[in-house]
């Protein structure tokens, strides 16, 4: 059921008229199924349709072609998926440029970033510090305010 917006009861049938064929309904689904093809004259006409048709052609013998089926692509349709693949493989190319320049160009040159530290000594000076100045040295734990009644309940 692949539209937007509701179907009625008779539209639900046709399409699980043709999912029972196949096996591919749930107990719900076949359950409403048959609960509607009691009702309803035109979808039992419809089920009954589909489903001598449906044994006529799984009873039918498999036969050969003669010559094998060769479709064409339309020149408009290669030309179509010759442009899609060249702005794929040339957004492809200036992504890996961009990636490439954002990594390897900056740790050529020395960074002059606020955040810069001359050592490792440094950076963990500095990241001992914000752990502590970032951290709770301290948790109070408060007893609740509300008294609980269930004390009370039971006298």
């Amino acid at each position: 059921m692949g539209r937007w917006w509701k179907t009625n009861a008779c539209e639900r049938a046709s399409q699980w008229i043709s999912l029972d064929l196949d096996g591919e309904l749930s107990q719900l689904e076949q359950t409403a199924l048959a609960r509607h093809l009691t009702t309803c004259a035109r979808c039992r006409e419809l089920a009954v349709d589909v489903s001598s048709f449906t044994e006529l052609l799984r009873a039918a013998p498999l036969s050969e072609l003669e010559r094998p089926i060769v479709v064409e692509v339309p020149r408009a349709a290669r030309r179509r998926v010759a442009r899609r693949a060249a702005i794929s493989v040339a957004f492809a190319g200036l992504t890996a440029a961009a990636v490439l320049g954002g990594f390897v160009i900056p740790g050529s040159r020395p960074s002059s970033s606020a955040l810069a530290f001359a050592s490792v000594q440094q950076q963990k000076r500095f990241a001992h510090a914000e752990a502590q100045r970032l951290e709770p040295a301290v948790f109070e734990v408060r007893q609740p305010t509300v008294q609980s009644f269930a004390p009370r309940v039971l006298v």
